[in-house]
């Protein structure tokens, strides 16, 4: 399959997961489409992504296969649209990077300097981040190197402030994985609980910085950096509560490429979407396949624990279990497993114990955001390390300490929450 094809297979499976909202039928059809995809896009896989997914499938289909043998029936269907909502979602979010890039007369301006020019990278950075992701991240750091230096100082301010991100955006990876992995959460509450913490986290990355940045050129705030994050939220926020029984998957799949597509034909540059489509679409197989592959694990794993009835330290789950299990997952993450892996494995276990939904997916966020700063073979740090020639796992262990701080904000986080419930 050619690369145009595969990148409109993507897009036609995002597309046809949104129409399925109107007729059923269509959604089983997005889920083969998307399917489809990865197994045109096996052979290109990165070597890491082609060892995790490979190991998260085998051990997936053995956990099937046993329940099977114990009498336990195949979910197919289940398995086919495993993570549909998620990978449409994620399809749909990446064509905003079409309408949030800065402007030629931003790029033009004078960065500004000092603490102000930290502020202005924190906060630009981070709300520029929670909608275009990693994208963000690598245009904010090309635009700090025509004026400085990225080192690891930089580079380790840089990814702290993006990883938080974790916590609150709804555009994150992360919210839609842990969407699917408790369908059951307010998004609403979990995100009045981590937008704070996101906050703390930015507090503290000043704090930290201000000296060092003192003479140093920032990245310029824009307004528009600010007005797409707010208006998207706004958005999704508001047609939740119009339409409770749309998950906020298909709400975000819905309204992120509508805006793109409103905004490009105001600007005359329609056109630019089979640009997106052949080139980031077609180029999405790593992520694609890795979260088709956590699908059949989580769910092998969740039938083999109906025959296999698992094992956990606690019986109960509150803020001490949940402060617990994220730093279980930190150290796993340290030691270079990814969040994917992570919580695919722990989230079956956890379910058993009919946990506070969204105590266990304040969990998962704190997990996936903190972890991504610390692990050395993260997509994060891979990113800075292939742009910037600095090694993942020295930026690790750099923010080693700055994320046992934002552990324990979490953590507390968690006990005020757990009053209120």
């Amino acid at each position: 399959m050619t690369q145009v094809l595969r990148g409109y297979s993507l897009a036609l499976g995002t597309l046809t997961s949104v129409m399925a909202l109107v007729y059923t039928p269509l959604f089983l059809v997005a889920g083969l489409l998307l399917w489809g995809f990865a197994l045109a896009s096996f052979s290109l896989l990165a070597r890491r992504s082609l060892v995790q997914s490979s190991i998260l499938i085998a051990v997936g289909g053995i956990s099937l296969g046993y329940s099977a043998l114990q009498g336990s029936p195949t979910p197919l269907i289940s398995l086919i649209n495993s993570n549909t909502n998620l990978l449409a979602m994620l399809a749909a979010v990446s064509f905003l990077s079409l309408i949030a890039t800065p402007s030629k007369s931003s790029k033009n301006r004078l960065p500004p300097k000092g603490r102000k020019g930290l502020i202005s990278t924190l906060a630009s950075g981070h709300f520029f981040s929670a909608i275009i992701n990693i994208s963000a991240l690598l245009i904010i750091a090309d635009r700090l190197r025509h004026s400085r230096e990225i080192d690891t100082r930089t580079a380790s301010m840089l990814t702290i402030n993006f990883a938080v991100c974790a916590l609150w955006s709804p555009f994150f990876a992360a919210m839609a994985y842990t969407l699917s992995l408790v369908p059951n959460m307010d998004m609403l509450t979990v995100m009045a609980v981590g937008a704070p913490m996101g906050f703390i986290s930015l507090a503290f990355l000043y704090w930290q910085n201000k000296t060092a940045e003192s003479e140093l050129s920032g990245y310029p705030l824009k307004g528009r950096s600010l007005v797409l994050p707010s208006l998207l939220a706004v958005a999704v926020i508001v047609a939740h509560e119009l339409w409770p029984h749309l998950a906020i998957t298909q709400i975000i799949a819905i309204s992120a490429p509508l805006l793109v597509v409103v905004v490009l034909i105001y600007e005359g540059r329609l056109a630019q979407l089979h640009g997106h489509i052949s080139n980031r679409l077609a180029n999405m197989h790593n992520e694609t396949v890795l979260f088709l592959a956590a699908g059949v694990f989580a769910i092998g794993l969740g039938e083999l624990f109906k025959v296999l009835p698992p094992w956990l330290p606690f019986n109960t789950y509150g803020p001490l279990e949940a402060s617990l299990t994220l730093g279980f997952c930190l150290i796993a993450a340290r030691l270079g497993v990814h969040a994917i892996m992570i919580m695919a494995v722990i989230a079956p276990l956890l379910l058993t114990l009919d946990p506070n939904p969204n105590l266990l997916a304040m969990t998962f966020l704190s997990a996936w955001g903190l972890g991504s700063a610390i692990n050395p073979v993260s997509g994060t740090l891979l990113a800075i390390q292939g742009n910037y020639h600095i090694k993942g796992s020295h930026i690790a262990r750099i923010n080693s300490l700055p994320i046992a701080f934002l552990f324990c904000i979490n953590c507390a986080a968690y006990y005020l929450f757990s009053l209120f419930i």
